[in-house]
């Protein structure tokens, strides 16, 4: 049993290193050059490595944290690992030393900087997330020639190698509400995997929900009604389906829009916008919001929404805007 988990693991192992070949061509590794982590990284990460500045006392000759840190960084990249260094300010260590009288004693240090090598991109950490956590096995068990042959590592007792001690973090720049809106529903992403201008692609941080199509919600099509909570995953798909033909209309009239699925909804989009605060903004507000006109017949003022009529297989459905639209994020903007 025992060779036999062996050679599962040497396989599990062999086909990693494939996967990591392959990736290697797509990463960049320049000698010399700062790869510095950013908000545009992770949202999930493997923490690699910390290097900090030793006690005065314990300093020697070699590289500093810095260097270390970067040679760490370009090795890992040659290997086809998105690696980058973060320095993260004001942190306490403890350290046993030798005093005057021959005694051991435990002496705190306030270390101003520490350099984290941080490395990976991932959308989430779960069950179905293996590439991360291959990555993390397979970055335990690897020693690196800059750490192995400069004399940086010293061997730390229950600890194998100089990157055993790696573990799953998030970005350290983002903020909570930033992790959890970046991090990407596998079932939503199947949902807008196959439909063109999807709001997944908008390049803007914010757009604008005009159209609103639900499972269950009622639908005039060729002049009769469809109750579409009778339709189960078909209510869905009509709502899909039409989400996508107000897009295509929109398109066709020279609005910038988007189509968006989730697990209840459909809903139509226009505009990419980096600010709420952009003049596009009000410009769309005002076209589609629900505007109050005369009733020709009765003469009474009424607030009457913006509509548009598609063509149907029974002949045309009328497609009628949500009377406020509305300004949303997009979705995992990076």
């Amino acid at each position: 049993m025992r060779s036999r988990i062996s050679i599962l693991c040497l396989a599990a192992m062999l086909s990693f290193s494939t996967s990591l070949n392959s990736a290697q061509a797509g990463i960049e590794a320049i000698k010399g050059k700062s790869y510095q982590l950013s908000k545009q990284h992770g949202p999930w990460m493997v923490m690699v490595a910390v290097f900090s500045e030793p006690p005065e006392e314990l300093r020697g000759e070699g590289l500093s944290p810095e260097q270390a840190a970067e040679e760490l960084v370009y090795e890992l990249r040659t290997k086809g690992i998105p690696a980058y260094t973060y320095r993260r300010e004001q942190s306490f260590q403890s350290v046993n030393t030798i005093n005057r009288l021959n005694q051991s004693e435990e002496r705190s240090y306030k270390l101003d900087t520490e350099i984290c090598v941080i490395a990976g991109n991932y959308n989430n950490i779960d069950a179905d997330n293996t590439l991360g956590k291959k990555t993390l096995e397979w970055i335990k068990h690897y020693k690196p020639d800059c750490l192995e042959k400069g004399g940086i590592y010293k061997p730390t007792p229950g600890q194998p190698g100089p990157l055993s001690g790696a573990f799953l973090t998030v970005n350290p720049l983002l903020s909570p509400e930033e992790v959890k809106r970046r991090q990407r529903d596998p079932e939503i992403i199947k949902y807008n995997s196959h439909f063109e201008y999807s709001l997944l692609d908008n390049p803007g941080k914010y757009s604008i929900v005009v159209c609103s199509f639900y499972g269950n919600s009622i639908t005039q099509v060729g002049g009769s009604e469809m109750d579409g909570s009778k339709l189960g995953q078909g209510g869905l798909d009509l709502a899909a389906d039409q989400a996508w033909q107000v897009m295509r209309a929109l398109r066709e009239k020279q609005y910038e829009a988007y189509v968006f699925h989730d697990r209840r909804k459909s809903i139509v989009t226009i505009g990419s916008f980096n600010s709420p605060d952009d003049p596009g903004v009000q410009t769309i507000l005002r076209t589609f919001s629900a505007q109050w006109k005369t009733d020709p017949v009765s003469g009474k003022p009424q607030l009457l929404t913006e509509s548009l009529v598609l063509p149907s297989q029974n002949g045309q459905w009328l497609c009628t805007f949500d009377p406020k639209p509305q300004i949303i994020e997009v979705p995992y903007h990076d």
